[in-house]
């Protein structure tokens, strides 16, 4: 077989029939020389019950049934970030040649995984690559083909976000600035260069930052059309929860994108735009108006990780 041996990491929060439907999909690989490493970040459903159900763990080791998984609860909720790390970090541990952080929600072509392992060993120079991530509920639209780094404004653009699949004529693998942490596959080795992720973040934006760090570093990422995923988007909509992080993190990722006067300007522009924002909310949307304003706060005070955000937290969000 001799083909180069890859761990894929599944984070769990409180959604655990999206894991099992990806869990699924993954067995259905026509790639073979690959283990999962299943991570329950602390949720506070029947997530843990649910999966010993279906799989009969032994937490830690691997599963009887499905001698590919492998099951691990964190303590407490890591976030994002903190929960991707220690996935990594048990990833590690295997040795394994790459490590393929995935999202739950997502559903994967048979061929996906072969289509990246074989990119990457044909494309010595990147450190770590993503495929095209179409929508789950319309597989013709793109959610994912590509993208670029803005510094000045501190985000992330996604190439063809919402368009047709049928615009993608070209085929050929290419470098890009950005990838998705949705689905990321990274030399173990290059890890060891670039880093873990910043758990300050907790989430949202963390991806923009591992980018912009690697590139940084003068690394290549690689965006692989053939390796294709659906990603389960349908129905998200922007929260207080998701705009507190968006707030702070946006805040820390332009202190660490940009230098000198360039962070300055920055820092005004994004300023000047939430002041606005802040005066439109404070008469029409408290609860968005109390999110931003704690975000903004918090990065002051460099209250990072979890921070605040939890509090904004609603059920169909978790």
């Amino acid at each position: 077989m001799n083909q180069p041996r890859v761990i894929i990491i599944l984070l769990n929060y409180n959604r655990p029939i999206d894991t099992l439907e990806c869990i699924n999909s993954l067995k259905k690989l026509t790639y073979q020389n690959f283990m999962i490493i299943l991570i329950d970040n602390k949720s506070t459903d029947n997530s843990d019950s649910i999966f010993n159900k279906e799989f009969s763990f032994k937490k830690e080791e691997p599963c009887q049934d499905s001698p590919e998984i492998i099951y691990f609860s964190t303590e407490k909720n890591l976030g994002y970030t903190g929960g991707t790390n220690y996935g990594i970090q048990k990833a590690m541990e295997i040795n394994p040649e790459y490590i393929l952080i995935l999202n739950n929600d997502t559903i994967t072509e048979p061929d996906f995984l072969d289509c990246m392992v074989n990119e990457m060993q044909n494309h010595k120079k990147a450190v770590a690559s993503c495929g095209l991530i179409l929508a789950e509920h319309d597989r013709k639209t793109i959610w994912y083909a590509g993208g670029t780094l803005n510094h000045l404004r501190g985000l992330a653009v996604h190439s063809l976000k919402g368009q047709s699949r049928d615009l993608i004529t070209d085929v050929n693998s290419r470098y890009v600035d950005f990838i998705t942490g949705c689905m990321i596959l990274f030399r173990s080795e290059a890890l060891k260069v670039i880093g873990l992720e910043d758990e300050r973040y907790f989430m949202y934006l963390d991806d923009i930052e591992l980018s912009s760090r690697a590139k940084t570093m003068g690394l290549s990422l690689l965006f692989i059309p053939k390796a294709v995923i659906y990603h389960k988007i349908l129905g998200e909509t922007e929260s207080p929860f998701k705009l507190y992080y968006s707030v702070r993190n946006r805040l820390l990722l332009i202190s660490q994108m940009n230098k000198g006067l360039l962070r300055i300007i920055s820092t005004a522009y994004f300023i000047t735009v939430i002041a606005l924002k802040l005066i439109y909310w404070k008469l029409f949307n408290k609860n968005f108006y109390k999110a931003a304003r704690i975000g903004i706060r918090d990065y002051y005070n460099k209250n990072f990780y979890k921070g605040n955000g939890m509090e904004f937290i609603s059920y169909y969000e978790t």
